[in-house]
C-alpha cells in the first residue's frame, strides 16, 4: 500500500510539473500582452498630450493677442474717454449745477468706473494664457505628483 501511494504521489508530482511550466508560460505571455498594451496606451496618451499642448498653445496665443488688443484699447480709452466723453459730461454737469467741484468729482468717478471695467476684462482674458491642462497631463503621463519635490 505504501508503494502504490508513493507511486501515485510521484505521478501526481510529475503531472504538476508540466502544468506549472505551462502556467508560467501563460503568465509570461499575458505579461507580454500587458506590456504591449501598456506601450500602446502610453503612446496614445503621449499623442493626446501632444494634441492638448498644441490646442493650449493656439488658445494661449489667441488670448495673448486679445490681451494686447485690450491693453491698447485700455490705453486708447484713457485718452479718448478723457478727451471726449468726460469733456462732454463735464460741460453738461457744469451747465446744470454751475459747480466746478461737482463736475470734477463726477468726471473722476466715471473715469474710474471705465478703468475698472477694462482692468477686469484684461485680467479675465490674460488668465486664459497658460498650459494648465498640458502640465496636468504631463504629470499624469510621467506619474509626477505636485506635492513631491
Amino acid at each position: 500500500m505504501q508503494s502504490s501511494q508513493s507511486t501515485d504521489e510521484k505521478t501526481q508530482d510529475a503531472t504538476e510539473q508540466p502544468l506549472n511550466a505551462d502556467q508560467w508560460q501563460d503568465h509570461l505571455a499575458k505579461l507580454s500582452d500587458y506590456g504591449k498594451q501598456l506601450y500602446i496606451d502610453y503612446r496614445e496618451q503621449t499623442g493626446t498630450c501632444k494634441k492638448l499642448a498644441a490646442a493650449e498653445w493656439r488658445l494661449s496665443t489667441r488670448s495673448l493677442a486679445l490681451t494686447i488688443i485690450l491693453l491698447v484699447c485700455f490705453a486708447g480709452g484713457l485718452v479718448l474717454l478723457w478727451a471726449g466723453l468726460l469733456a462732454t459730461v463735464g460741460i453738461a454737469i457744469f451747465s446744470f449745477s454751475q459747480s466746478l467741484w461737482l463736475a470734477a468729482i463726477s468726471l473722476i468717478a466715471l473715469q474710474l468706473l471705465c478703468l475698472a471695467w477694462l482692468w477686469k476684462n484684461i485680467g479675465y482674458v490674460s488668465s486664459k494664457i497658460g498650459f494648465d491642462h498640458t502640465l496636468k497631463s504631463v504629470r499624469q503621463l510621467f506619474n509626477i505628483n505636485k506635492d513631491e519635490g
